[in-house]
């Protein structure tokens, strides 16, 4: 939990907004916890995008897949057991990703970023 601690704070910390962290332990056998959030414009997502690269350097972190990073719509980070998605407004709303795993348990944010 202190690694999702960590990547939500540093998600906040470079203004995200509406971020959801999902418990994913009963629905993936790929990953433990999926969390979405979104930026306001695209210069968010680049800085976030460095952010999410620079997290690699940390020792709990591994980031094994990065994409998205050209359009500037959606980035998917894969750090093994957890899966970040950063959405600009537009995308998330069309993916909706809060929907189609809507029977998976929400985690506390705000207990997060305490």
């Amino acid at each position: 939990m202190d690694k999702l601690k960590k990547l939500v704070r540093a998600l906040d910390d470079k203004h995200l907004e509406q971020i959801v962290a999902l418990d994913m332990r009963n629905h993936s056998a790929l990953y433990d916890f999926m969390v979405i959030s979104t930026a306001k414009n695209d210069r968010i997502i680049s800085g976030v995008l460095r952010e999410l690269k620079d997290l690699d350097a940390e020792p709990e972190f591994t980031l094994k897949y990065i994409e998205g990073h050209n359009g500037g719509e959606w980035v998917l980070a894969d750090f093994g057991d957890i899966v970040v998605h950063v959405f600009n407004e537009e995308m998330r709303g069309r993916y909706n990703l809060e929907k189609l795993w809507g029977d998976a348990n929400r985690i506390d944010v705000q207990g997060l970023l305490k």
